[in-house]
């Protein structure tokens, strides 16, 4: 009988959802700094700040539901890294703090993009 909770493949975490995340902290390091550091605008500067960090925030509390999934299957984690993502690794089942993480990181990383672009 299938699952109906939320499931991910540690291939897909390791080679899709973690690397966005990373990608994720350098365009909010590197677009958000370079904002600050060019405005003259002292609210603007506030506003710039307090948006980085709540994004910081928000990066950090997805973070912790990854970590919290990788620690439960550290063979597996290891077998799917060693194989370099040949490997698919066991289907994972997510509890409800982790699936959110895995849904917000995927949208997470698409609004850091709008950032960059200047959409947000």
């Amino acid at each position: 009988m299938p699952s109906s909770q939320p499931q991910i493949t540690l291939r897909e975490l390791l080679y899709q959802v973690m690397p966005q995340l990373r990608a994720s902290q350098a365009l909010i390091s590197n677009t958000l700094t370079v904002r600050i550091e060019a405005t003259n605008d002292p609210r603007e500067r506030a506003r710039r700040e307090e948006q980085r960090a709540a994004l910081e925030l928000e990066l950090f509390s997805i973070r912790l539901n990854v970590e919290h999934l990788l620690k439960r299957h550290p063979e597996a984690v290891q077998e799917v890294m060693e194989s370099e993502g040949q490997k698919e690794g066991p289907r994972l089942t997510l509890d409800e703090g982790e699936a959110m993480a895995i849904d917000k990181a995927r949208r997470f990383h698409e609004r850091v993009r709008l950032l960059q672009q200047g959409m947000e």
